[in-house]
């Protein structure tokens, strides 16, 4: 067999026989639904991560403008 199909069987085996599912996976509805606090905190922390930078750069575009 030559090491290109040795190769090959070996990065496909995993997804041809997929070992038992990790414990602690929960489908279905949250146990415990979020409350507002935690929502408005998921909301603030995602706002600033997302568009921190980008008012960041509009903040400075003029320093960014400077020919030196």
């Amino acid at each position: 067999m030559s090491l290109a199909v040795r190769l090959a069987r070996a990065l496909l085996r995993p997804a041809a026989r997929p070992g038992p599912a990790r414990r602690g996976l929960v489908t279905g509805p949250p146990q415990d639904p979020l409350g507002p606090a935690e929502t408005a905190a998921g909301f603030a922390a995602m706002f600033a991560v997302c568009l921190g930078p980008a008012a960041w750069v509009l903040a400075h575009l003029e320093d960014y403008k400077q020919r030196e």
